[in-house]
């Protein structure tokens, strides 16, 4: 499997829990999106690429693997 470097885009922060599970955790998040931008979250016509599910599958496996 390539590698590649980790993107920090810094998204997330409008999702409250995170900085609650951080804090008392004592732990830094980790969150990952497998969503590309023509995708339209959120919108009347969203999808999600099962390409990019399956790549998001094997994303956080690989990232488990190393942790």
């Amino acid at each position: 499997m390539p590698t590649s470097r980790a993107l920090f885009t810094k998204d997330g922060e409008l999702i409250p829990i995170v900085e609650t599970f951080s804090r008392v955790l004592e732990a830094p998040v980790v969150m990952m999106g497998f969503g590309l931008p023509d995708e339209n979250l959120h919108a009347p016509n969203e999808h999600f690429n099962f390409e990019n599910f399956d790549k998001g599958l094997l994303t956080i496996v690989e990232f488990l693997k190393r942790v």
